[in-house]
């Protein structure tokens, strides 16, 4: 059995899609919704220069619990895939603590 990798401090879009089991389109359009309400809604992101990023922290805490890298090769085809969610589906979840709807500056102040 394949064991997973802990995720690196910061994530490409395209991998907290894959660890959120969303689609690519939907992870974007919640960054743009993140971005775009000041992070009162949607996925935590962090610009570098052209780059965006999700600090894996806030994405555990968007998620409500520790998260590890989704399995690759063979242990991927063994775990079941459902349909990628809409942005307003995932934005909407409610169910976590307040401090995943949070600004962005208050990702660092803890540093």
């Amino acid at each position: 059995m394949e064991m997973r990798q802990p995720l690196p401090d910061f994530l490409t879009v395209e991998e907290a899609a894959r660890v959120l089991r969303i689609g690519r389109t939907a992870a974007y359009g919640l960054t743009r919704q993140w971005r775009a309400t000041a992070g009162a809604e949607g996925l935590p992101v962090v610009r570098f220069g052209r780059q965006l990023r999700v600090p894996r922290a806030a994405l555990e805490v968007y998620a409500c619990g520790p998260l590890t890298a989704p399995p690759t090769g063979r242990e991927a085809k063994k775990v079941h895939t459902s349909k990628p969610h809409s942005v307003e589906a995932v934005a909407s979840r409610s169910w976590c603590s307040p401090i995943a709807r949070t600004d962005q500056l208050l990702l660092f102040e803890a540093l």
